[in-house]
């Protein structure tokens, strides 16, 4: 099976130059960072498109399944306009998702992703009355079609919200994110808003480059964020499972 990222930042500036470069793209948090290694690990192949540095995004018969990822452009009408070539980016983007929904090919989005997906969907993208920046416990919904524990932690961290998509089945939810993800047409179609594919690394990264929301009952400190290597363990656990049932849907 052939997969293709949608990666939400620039190409990098030059190709790295040593080990420590290397790691350092391999930890970018808007990168695929788990979700490639369980690709490879499974014998899947990829590419990733980069369409905010003006990347053509691939067609709907250059991929088997299709993944979006976050990044920090803000979809809400009270988010801050978007820059020209973010607003390009966005609008090839949507037309992507709408053509990917109307085929049968899966797709998954993370975070960003995930808005693009429920608004292109009908659902509302709205502002987080709590911004979220932390480990969170997840509850299981009744209708969840996935096999996900009845409860579990994972890494949120985003400032925008959606409302859960016309004929949808919601996923699961958290004390502040009421739908931290759903899916459509029995699981070909997933939408995340926490991040399971995220590691230690990445969470540094982001943090340096990405630390906003800065305050609130939502927010754990960088201490807090890293404190037990084990969580980002369970939650790659987790997306082991999300991601079997989300391509064997």
């Amino acid at each position: 099976m052939h997969l293709y990222f949608i990666h939400q930042g620039q190409l990098p500036d030059t190709e790295p130059d040593s080990a420590a470069d290397t790691a350092t793209l391999a930890h970018d948090w808007q990168s695929p960072l788990r979700l490639k290694d369980w690709l490879t690990g499974m014998g899947h192949s990829f590419n990733t498109s980069f369409p905010l540095a003006g990347e053509a995004l691939p067609g709907i018969d250059d991929f088997h399944a299709l993944v979006v990822l976050d990044g920090p452009q803000r979809l809400s009408s009270a988010a801050q306009p978007a820059s020209p070539a973010e607003q390009q980016s966005l609008r090839l983007q949507r037309k992507l998702i709408r053509r990917t929904l109307n085929s049968n090919r899966p797709l998954l989005g993370i975070g960003l992703g995930a808005r693009l997906i429920a608004e292109q969907m009908g659902a509302i993208v709205s502002s987080a009355v709590v911004p979220q920046r932390r480990w969170a416990t997840l509850t299981r919904s009744n209708e969840c079609p996935l096999g996900l524990p009845a409860e579990f932690e994972a890494l949120m961290w985003h400032e925008e919200i959606c409302g859960l998509p016309e004929d949808c089945e919601l996923l699961a939810s958290s004390e502040h994110t009421p739908v931290a993800g759903f899916s459509w047409d029995e699981g070909r179609v997933v939408a995340l808003n926490f991040h399971p594919h995220m590691d230690a690394a990445a969470t540094q990264d982001r943090l340096a480059h990405h630390p906003a929301p800065l305050e609130g009952n939502g927010v754990q400190s960088r201490e807090a964020l890293l404190e037990d290597p084990k969580r980002f363990d369970r939650q790659a656990a987790l997306l082991d499972r999300l991601l079997v049932d989300w391509l064997n849907a």
